[in-house]
């Protein structure tokens, strides 16, 4: 199971939100905490102002508790009761020098020392009441130099609060938007700085990691990713020199290897030539003479004995199993010798024509359907044409021989890759594939004991061969077969 990884962009952009979200909170609590002490402080003075004049409206001699208190009709009391009508306003209180009230007045369900909770018994100033509803001031009453008691106001924060909280509500909403703003906008530059070239860049390695080498980038955005591009560029054309060049050494592998073929099938057909050659002088050397004799005598009894038919017919046998003989060792002699390039030039069609002409009339096709399209216009060929005629002769009568009786047989010429080829196709039995790679051997013949020696196309190779040409096959069981001889153009005289 693959493990599951976001994109550039959903990474980055979930890093900058959280980042933002950081900030936003230590700006907020910094903000707020400074707003926060800043309307406290506001809140905090104008306490003390209001409890100054309180006090100063207060008579010259604090009475104490239970003896006396601060009475309603007092400028003091009427203070307080026109400070009772502000919505901010909680608790006043007066003690006297033992602690106890002469004086309070706020909100009803305030507790009387609600001024003075939780803070020290001789602190004066401004202090956050302990349930945080509200601001508390408490200043020392000092008649002649000594205090006479403690008066204390309390402030609620309620609105102060509920200011805060509309400031907390903008600002979340100012921070929503810039964060959408953010990921809209953000998203947007960065797909078009960073991710659409990494992505470029990662769709031309894929082309690269296909084969696909010579990939060219072009990438606008930060100097990073266009070093990145460059570099991307050099590997690119790095990579496709390397593959020309591996390419090239390939090729002259292939061909080294080719060429090494050749010469160990040409070794190996050399020494064989050799071996024949040696073996067919032999031959020719011990059986000439014997084989002469015989053929003498054999003619002899012939001449002698003319009214004898079993005579003659036996004197015949031998005549001809003995030119059989003769002609295999001639034919050995001739795939033997060695073949030198011809220096002359032929005309393909007139050697063509010559060769069916004599078949004609020998009556080798008299059932045989035969088509030439070799044009007139054929350029000259580098070959002896008493030589190339024994050649196509021979090409011929095979392909005679694998025709039934109702069989066809074409001759055509065409121009390829710098040499004149003529095709001889017939539609008979065929060749089978593993007898393909063996049909020019010498001694190799599929036809019955008696029928053929195996040299012909042996012979008519090595011709071709001598010419600098060579003969193909193509060939199929039962769909006929198609023997191709390629031969070198004639160099034109240039006058």
């Amino acid at each position: 199971m693959s493990l599951y990884r976001p994109n550039l962009t959903v990474s980055i952009m979930a890093f900058l939100g959280f980042l933002l979200m950081l900030t936003w909170l230590l700006f907020s609590l910094l903000a707020f905490k400074t707003a926060a002490n800043d309307l406290y402080s506001q809140k905090g003075e104008h306490a003390r102002t209001l409890l100054a004049a309180f006090v100063s409206q207060l008579p010259d001699t604090i009475p104490t508790y239970p003896e006396g208190i601060i009475p309603s009709d007092s400028s003091a009391s009427t203070y307080v009761q026109k400070l009772s009508g502000d919505a901010a306003f909680s608790r006043l209180t007066l003690l006297d020098a033992n602690g106890k009230p002469v004086y309070s007045a706020g909100r009803e369900g305030n507790d009387v020392y609600l001024p003075f909770s939780g803070q020290a018994a001789t602190a004066d100033g401004s202090f956050i009441t302990p349930d945080g509803s509200g601001i508390a001031h408490v200043i020392t009453v000092v008649r002649n130099g000594v205090s006479v008691g403690r008066a204390g106001l309390v402030m609620s924060l309620a609105s102060e609060k509920a200011r805060l909280g509309r400031s907390r509500q903008i600002l979340i909403a100012y921070f929503v938007l810039d964060f959408i703003l953010l990921l809209a906008l953000g998203s947007f530059i960065l797909a078009r700085i960073v991710v659409n070239p990494i992505n470029r860049l990662l769709a031309a390695t894929e082309k690269i990691t296909d084969g696909h080498y010579g990939q060219r980038l072009r990438i606008s955005g930060s100097a990073e990713l266009a070093r990145l591009a460059d570099a991307f560029n050099e590997m690119s054309v790095t990579l496709q020199n390397k593959d020309h060049q591996v390419s090239e050494h390939l090729a002259a592998l292939e061909q080294a290897n080719c060429d090494l073929q050749q010469a160990r099938e040409e070794a190996i057909r050399t020494e064989k030539m050799a071996s024949i050659g040696l073996l067919a002088a032999g031959m020719a050397h011990e059986i000439g003479t014997p084989l002469a004799s015989i053929m003498g005598y054999a003619d002899l009894v012939a001449t002698e004995q003319p009214d004898s038919p079993a005579m003659q017919d036996y004197a015949l046998r031998i005549s001809r199993d003995c030119a059989r003989i003769d002609r295999i060792v001639r034919g050995l002699l001739d795939y033997s010798r060695p073949r030198g390039s011809s220096d002359g030039t032929t005309d393909i069609r007139q050697v063509v024509t010559a060769s069916l002409d004599l078949l004609a009339q020998q009556g080798a096709f008299k059932r045989v359907k035969i088509t030439m399209a070799v044009d007139k216009g054929c350029p000259e060929v580098m070959a002896d044409p008493h030589q190339l005629q024994q050649v196509l002769v021979n090409l011929l009568l095979n392909s005679r021989d694998a025709l039934a009786d109702d069989g066809a047989l074409k001759i055509g010429s065409r121009l390829q890759d710098g040499q004149l080829c003529i095709d001889i196709f017939d539609n008979g039995s065929g060749i089978a594939e593993e007898h393909l790679r063996h049909v020019f051997d010498p001694f190799f013949t599929t036809k019955q004991p008696g029928k053929g020696t195996g040299l012909g196309l042996a012979i008519s190779a090595r011709i071709i061969e001598g010419f600098g040409g060579r003969i193909t096959v193509r060939s199929k069981p039962g769909l006929g077969s198609c023997f191709s001889v390629w031969l070198p153009l004639a160099q034109r005289k240039s006058g």
